[in-house]
């Protein structure tokens, strides 16, 4: 158990970290009556977030809910409501320039996949921009294809047209020079 030092010193590192974070993702990694995560699959999680300059945090309810609590503004989080230990996957803080190390989406992307491959680490919603999204709305977000795909497709979008009327002007050429 904690002391109450401890627990300040936790609640000031929270106030520091997450209103300056560019995501925080509310996670559960073991339920009462369920297999949670194993240390090893914990070990997994907390390296492939180190790899992407985030974190994965374990705290109590209680701390997450005072942190929170200036961040959300008019919406309440409410913590006691997620079932199970409540862990905080803590993206890396906004950059001044503008300048994203790793944008929200390809973390949320990454933290999903680890997901899939183990169903003990389920998600409750995730604070994005200092906005609380749902779990929903979380999963739709991860679920998107990442930044080069969107790119890829939209100039491929934009080629179509273009080769097409290429296409079609070729076969009129083509059509004049035989008649």
């Amino acid at each position: 158990m904690k002391s109450r030092t401890q627990k300040k010193e936790e609640l000031k590192s929270l106030r520091g970290k997450l209103p300056n974070s560019q995501i925080t993702v509310f996670t559960s990694f073991a339920r009462t009556g369920e297999k949670g995560l194993s240390v090893a699959q914990m070990t997994q999680l907390k390296r492939l977030l180190r790899e992407i300059k985030s974190e994965y945090v374990v705290t109590k309810k209680t701390l997450v809910e005072m942190a929170t609590k200036e961040m959300s503004g008019d919406a309440v989080v409410d913590v006691y409501s997620m079932v199970g230990s409540l862990g905080l996957v803590v993206g890396p803080a906004k950059e001044k320039d503008g300048a994203n190390s790793e944008e929200p989406y390809g973390i949320a992307k990454k933290v999903y996949d680890f997901a899939k491959k183990n169903p003990a680490l389920q998600f409750f919603g995730a604070f994005v921009g200092g906005v609380f999204i749902s779990k929903e709305q979380f999963l739709e977000m991860a679920k998107m294809p990442s930044r080069e795909v969107l790119i890829g497709r939209l100039l491929g979008m934009m080629r179509y047209p273009i080769s097409g009327l290429a296409i079609v002007l070729n076969q009129v050429g083509k059509q004049k020079e035989t008649v």
